[in-house]
């Protein structure tokens, strides 16, 4: 087994590995849980208390991986896991800023993690106006622990909705109002670090994206959430693939969309809301129907869905 090469190496070598979900809330604090806290439950149940402050994203991840975060400012700071401090799901956590140097006007938005055993070449940076930056990771992973670098240049009024890892693997753009567009990777050609990317999905005035995500097994389905805690299940062959810049086809009608994950039988998907947290079997989620206008059965009840992730 080779050395560790440098200082971050070393201290990387020294954390014993183990699986966790990282929790950022609205309000800026970030807190890492173990994945053995979180426990299937039925679906249609109010699930478990967290934390006041309202979660905006999950992510699960490893002690041992890094963690990249995203802000308004289209800047990317970058830290351990294990350097977040363990809490449960009713603890506060505690202010990103108190963890890397972040200017007075910065807010964290996304945060991704760099997997060690990942295979991925690029990060791929998706924007609330539907743009697609394809950059190659090697741009972001010798960045300094607590200085940030430019990650993105965001466009006016814009902002970061999703960042994930990936090669050149077919993406699903996801909008909040119930369009998607499926798209080649290739369509998006690799840009330089501080560039705004390509038009991916063409949104009507009132709609944003909410969320893209990498096609790697095309028999994994996509589970959606809406806001109210409705859920189901769509087939990846539900949606063909297109040319992008285009509408896209709609998938729910006046859905009001809070996030997406694609999933087989065997996942468990975290589903946090405004009040509380539930965990299920991605296999309870009601499977695609016919019809487009309806988004399933309540999943979650006693709170405004916030975020997804599968645990």
């Amino acid at each position: 087994m080779a050395e560790p090469k440098d200082k971050e190496e070393k201290k990387v070598a020294a954390i014993p590995p183990e699986k966790c979900v990282v929790v950022l809330t609205e309000s800026g604090n970030i807190k890492r849980i173990k994945s053995t806290s979180f426990r299937a439950q039925k679906r249609g149940g109010k699930g478990v208390k967290t934390q006041d402050d309202i979660t905006s994203m999950v992510l699960r991840t490893n002690t041992v991986d890094s963690l990249m975060i995203f802000t308004n400012q289209g800047n990317m700071y970058r830290l351990i896991v294990d350097d977040i401090p363990e809490g449960t799901n009713t603890s506060k956590g505690i202010p990103v800023r108190a963890l890397v140097s972040m200017e007075p006007q910065e807010h964290p938005e996304v945060i991704y993690s760099i997997y060690r055993d990942t295979d991925a070449k690029y990060v791929i940076f998706v924007t609330k106006q539907g743009y697609i930056k394809r950059t190659a990771l090697s741009e972001y992973i010798n960045t300094k622990k607590r200085g940030g670098i430019k990650a993105i240049n965001l466009r006016d009024k814009d902002n970061i909705a999703t960042v994930f890892l990936a090669n050149t693997e077919d993406l699903l753009i996801l909008s909040k109002n119930g369009y998607a567009i499926r798209c080649k990777g290739t369509e998006f050609p690799a840009s330089g670090r501080v560039t705004a990317g390509y038009k991916g999905i063409n949104l009507h005035k009132d709609d944003e994206v909410i969320t893209a995500l990498p096609i790697r097994d095309t028999n994994d389905s996509v589970a959606l959430f809406s806001k109210n805690g409705l859920a189901r299940r769509v087939k990846l062959t539900s949606f063909t693939t297109q040319t992008r810049n285009g509408r896209g086809t709609i998938y729910a009608k006046d859905a009001n969309i809070a996030g997406a994950c694609l999933v087989n039988d065997n996942d468990m998907i975290l589903i946090c809301g405004d009040k509380n947290s539930l965990c299920i079997k991605a296999k309870e989620l009601p499977p695609e129907t016919a019809s487009k206008t309806t988004m399933g059965n309540i999943v979650i009840k006693g709170s405004i869905v916030t975020g997804v992730s599968k645990v």
